[in-house]
């Protein structure tokens, strides 16, 4: 076990993530910190007042801030270790309806593992984007469907988890459109109509792995670029879904893929993006840069090293069924 007797501890709790799940198990997670020998300031988020607010108001003090929450509370508590300027590491509970970047660090799924993953494992160095003025953790996306993890309402996620976004997929399916961009990155310069686009920095997005095992780092100083051209036919569609499928985008002529430290998006017309899940506003010119080892977060081993083992909740489950 880590030493971790006396060390202060902010805990943030947002109570209606994942099934109101943080809740839940707001008690469980108090008492093995508590018995492990931290000493812990917990507080739960509100309507008023998120865990951004909760951390920059009382996080300084303390040698470590855990969140308990989906990618969004993530991204509120690590943005607010940048804005204070400390050296803080962060613990995570995932309790969202995908949770992408805690699978892809392999953070535990389960509330108690994660929990154990914090007080005996270590804090390692990742990577974050600047968005403009803002940051991301670990996508900044546009395109089609990026919409629908930041428009499905807390309620339809907390009834349908994942799922909720598939029902929502299947709804937005007939307003698909191309949307014309130019990115410029690292030197090159690419310009089409794009099904969707994103820069990021995970295995996962959207609950699907699609970017495993083709060189991703989560603390190499890069984001990957994926740029996805509008498909022209039912033929080339189909051929997009199989490639998505079968986990191999980087074989596909319709998909541009890159390891980039500067990406740059401009469009004709104010494009919408979605940052963690959340909206990134209305772009018509938007830079990204990545920050390099921006802040550490707690892992149970080492960072994976693209090609290690992966599999998403959703191989499990059909492996489990066959």
């Amino acid at each position: 076990m880590a030493q971790t007797d006396g060390k202060k501890m902010l805990l943030i709790i947002n109570p209606v993530s994942g099934k109101k799940q943080g809740g839940k198990y707001a008690q469980m997670i108090v008492n093995k910190f508590t018995a492990a020998g931290f000493d812990i300031k917990a507080v739960f988020t509100k309507v008023d007042e998120n865990a951004y607010d909760i951390a920059v108001k009382h996080g300084a003090s303390y040698d470590l801030i855990v969140c308990v929450g989906g990618d969004g509370t993530l991204k509120e508590t690590s943005c607010a270790i940048n804005e204070l300027g400390k050296d803080i590491p962060i613990g995570y509970i995932p309790m969202g309806s995908t949770n992408d970047f805690a699978h892809s660090l392999g953070i535990p799924d389960k509330p108690e593992e994660a929990v154990d993953a914090i007080i005996n494992g270590e804090a390692h160095s990742v990577d974050m984007g600047r968005f403009g003025d803002t940051t991301f953790v670990y996508v900044a996306g546009f395109g089609n469907f990026t919409a629908i993890s930041y428009s499905a309402s807390i309620r339809l996620k907390n009834m349908f988890s994942k799922n909720a976004y598939y029902l929502m997929a299947v709804k937005e399916f007939f307003k698909m459109k191309g949307y014309h961009a130019r990115v410029e990155a690292d030197g090159e310069t690419f310009e089409g109509d794009y099904f969707y686009a994103e820069a990021s920095n995970s295995y996962s997005v959207g609950g699907l792995p699609i970017l495993h095992n083709i060189g991703v780092r989560f603390d190499d100083g890069y984001h990957e670029l994926l740029l996805v051209k509008m498909f022209k036919s039912p033929k080339e569609l189909l051929k997009l879904a199989k490639s998505v499928a079968t986990h191999d985008i980087t074989h596909n002529d319709m998909v541009i893929f890159r390891h980039c430290k500067n990406i740059r998006f401009m469009f004709d017309e104010p494009t919408p993006f979605t940052l963690d899940g959340e909206f990134g506003g209305n772009q018509t010119d938007i830079l990204i840069k990545n920050q390099e080892h921006a802040f550490r977060i707690f892992t149970s081993k080492p960072l994976p090293v693209d090609g290690d083992e992966y599999e998403s909740p959703d191989l499990a489950l059909s492996n489990s069924e066959k």
